[in-house]
This record gives C-alpha cells, sequence and structure tokens, in this order.
C-alpha cells in the first residue's frame, strides 16, 4: 500500500508506526477492534495480552463482553473510548469515529507528526457514515469483488454468481 498503511497476510491493517486494526500485530503496541464482528476480533486474546493499549468503543466493548462474557475484556489494558475522542501515544493521534454498520462500529483516524490523516473504515454503510478528511484512506473490501452487490435502498447485501 503505502509506507502509512498496509495489510498484514493475517489481515492486520497497519496504519501510521504503532497501530494494528482488526487483528492482532505482533510489531505494534497498540490494537483497534473496529466492531464486535468475528472477522473484525482476530486474535483479540493475543492483542489483551500482548498489546499495550487494546481501543475500541464502548458499544463494542459492550457487545463483545454480551458475547463471550464479562470478564473477557477485564483487562487493564483495554480502553473504551467516545466517538470523536483522541488519545495519544508518542508522536500519533488516534481517534475513532462513527461507522454505521452496527452498534459500536468506528473508523479509525491517526494524525501523525507530519499531520497526516490515515483513515481506515471498518464496515460501514455508505449513506450514514461521515466521510472523514484524510491523507491516506483504507476501506474495508468486503464488497470488493464483482460478484458481491450491495442493495442499499433495504439495507442487505448479497453474493450472487455471474450469470
Amino acid at each position: 500500500m503505502n509506507e502509512k498503511a498496509s495489510v498484514t497476510e493475517r489481515g492486520a491493517v497497519l496504519l501510521g508506526k504503532h497501530l494494528a486494526c482488526d487483528a492482532f500485530d505482533e510489531t505494534r503496541p497498540l490494537r483497534v477492534v473496529t466492531h464486535a464482528h468475528a472477522d473484525h476480533t482476530i486474535g483479540l486474546p493475543q492483542s489483551l495480552k500482548k498489546s499495550k493499549k487494546v481501543l475500541m468503543t464502548k458499544g463494542t466493548r459492550d457487545l463483545i463482553e454480551a458475547m463471550q462474557g464479562r470478564h473477557s475484556l477485564h483487562r487493564t489494558n483495554v480502553e473504551a473510548l467516545d466517538y470523536g475522542e483522541t488519545i495519544t501515544y508518542e508522536d500519533e493521534h488516534i481517534t475513532l469515529h462513527k461507522a454505521d454498520h452496527i452498534l459500536g462500529a468506528a473508523q479509525v483516524m491517526v494524525e501523525d507528526h507530519e499531520g497526516k490523516r490515515i483513515v481506515f473504515t471498518g464496515d460501514f454503510r455508505i449513506d450514514q457514515t461521515p466521510i472523514l478528511p484524510s491523507d491516506v484512506l483504507v476501506i474495508e473490501a468486503t464488497y470488493g469483488s464483482p460478484h458481491c452487490r450491495r442493495r442499499f435502498q433495504i439495507g442487505r447485501a448479497s453474493c450472487r454468481e455471474r450469470v
């Protein structure tokens, strides 16, 4: 991709110098879970053990605890953020913004020491998700296949074989 954003073979979206999104990456001290669906919580137990901080929204935290048990995220390195709340790690600022997908779904913005904004969307619905100003944008590829078509007017997705 580029030096500010990349995707690992395990599916972690790497933003800036410090952040891995939606999968564990041993080279990054921070992890963001954009929402509570299983394909976005890959490697969460490893992240809880090895990451300095695991960031998510309060809604995502609540859903994960409801599905996996109240003590599943009971660690001191879990930080639940409100939308628009920014944390700073070394020379980068990380902010979670609303993504209209499920309760707690978030876009992630990293602003680096040069003022560059790197954004990852995770899953989202086009009509209700704000467009964030960015220098680098990584978009979830759920509908990247030409066989998948999104029927936005009724809010359901389908993957169809080519006819």
